[in-house]
């Protein structure tokens, strides 16, 4: 039997120099570098980019305007929780101001005719006079207007405000106010609901 050993000590196998193995990944001092797999890596490489970061939160001035309002908003239900009636009594109130405004500013211009008339007619005499319809439009008063007379110290008027009605009470020379709605004399002149002294 003749038995035939090949391998790497067999000396069939001639060493060169021009193949080489590299464990860590670079390249042996004498050996050139340009080789497929550095190609490789240095493709991959360049495809991979920057690595990225994550992008922080800046607190930009939409926050500020909006953490400033629910804070002026806090402070204002603080404030009105404090005062009589609390919030709904302090946006009821609100509401009744702004009404009252509504209803002199767009009040029917014979309504203002009427309230003249009135307040000379008491500044002349010291009262108010009773008048029918004749004497109303003798006075220049339109037809949109009545006069409703309390006594020789009060009448309300009611006239036209923005399609509803609206009542003004006129007391001693005096406008109270204007009140949407359709109201009459008030019993209590010192507090004459729905108009406010």
């Amino acid at each position: 039997m003749n038995f035939v050993n090949f391998g790497a000590d067999t000396p069939e196998v001639k060493p060169t120099d021009s193949y080489f193995v590299s464990l860590d990944g670079s390249p042996p001092a004498g050996a050139q570098g340009g080789g497929r797999g550095n190609v490789a890596r240095d493709s991959f490489e360049a495809s991979e980019g920057p690595k990225r970061r994550r992008p922080h939160r800046r607190f930009n001035g939409r926050s500020l305007l909006l953490v400033c309002l629910l804070l002026a908003l806090g402070g204002w239900f603080a404030w009105a929780a404090q005062q009589p009636g609390g919030v709904s009594g302090t946006i009821n109130g609100w509401l009744d101001d702004v009404r009252g405004d509504v209803a002199r500013v767009s009040t029917d211009p014979d309504l203002s005719a009427a309230t003249k008339y009135h307040s000379e007619q008491y500044e002349a005499t010291g009262a108010y006079p009773r008048m029918n319809e004749t004497d109303l439009a003798a006075a220049g008063i339109g037809l949109g207007v009545s006069v409703e007379w309390c006594s020789s110290q009060a009448v309300v008027l009611r006239g036209t405000v923005g399609g509803g009605t609206a009542s003004r009470l006129l007391v001693a020379g005096e406008e109270i106010g204007t009140e949407q709605g359709r109201y009459g004399c008030p019993r209590n002149y010192e507090n004459p609901a729905p108009w406010k002294r």
